[in-house]
């Protein structure tokens, strides 16, 4: 197949890793595909095409999602900023037990994503939305207590900005004391 349609083809790729983790049910088939589809793909297809296989370990029959985690994991330690993994990691675990999804590691992996270095304040404010929401579900005043370290991400927030505002006018003045 990837010989036929083309092995610099993410798309033959993911197709293939797809039959074999769902129909064929042989994850361990595909994650021997997904070593060489990384051999074969550019470099700027490997991140998009790793990301789809730790889902495909994840929802297939016979994956295992503790492998998707541990891929998830890898790839978020690599690109810490990338929103969309994140989310995607979100659905996941959201999806993963129907009702019974485990309410810790989700709140983790709400919690790990505020934490990140670079968060801008639009992004924040649709996750901790997302969050809020999914809290309320669970407990009428989870919504409130979300809201709450809301307020405090966008008070550390403005801190670190009057502090990074600070320090360029310090480094401005002594630039014109020195000419």
């Amino acid at each position: 197949m990837t010989k036929k349609f083309g092995s610099k083809s993410p798309q033959v790729w993911l197709n293939y890793g797809h039959f074999l983790y769902v129909t064929l049910e042989a994850p361990e088939r595909g994650r021997a595909l997904l070593a060489r589809a990384r051999q074969s793909l550019d470099q700027r297809h490997h991140l998009n095409t790793s990301v789809r296989y730790a889902a495909f370990e994840w929802r297939s029959p016979k994956g295992d999602p503790e492998k998707g985690r541990t891929f998830f994991e890898g790839i978020l330690s690599k690109y810490p900023k990338k929103g969309d993994i994140w989310k995607q990691l979100l659905d996941l675990e959201m999806g993963s037990g129907g009702d019974k999804a485990d309410a810790t590691v989700i709140r983790d992996v709400f919690e790990r994503r505020t934490k990140v270095k670079g968060l801008k304040p639009l992004q924040a404010k649709k996750w901790f939305e997302k969050w809020a929401d999914w809290e309320a579900k669970s407990d009428s005043k989870g919504r409130e207590r979300i809201m709450a370290r809301a307020g405090e991400w966008v008070a550390a927030y403005k801190a670190r900005q009057a502090a990074k505002q600070q320090k360029q006018e310090e480094e401005e003045d002594d630039e014109e004391l020195e000419e």
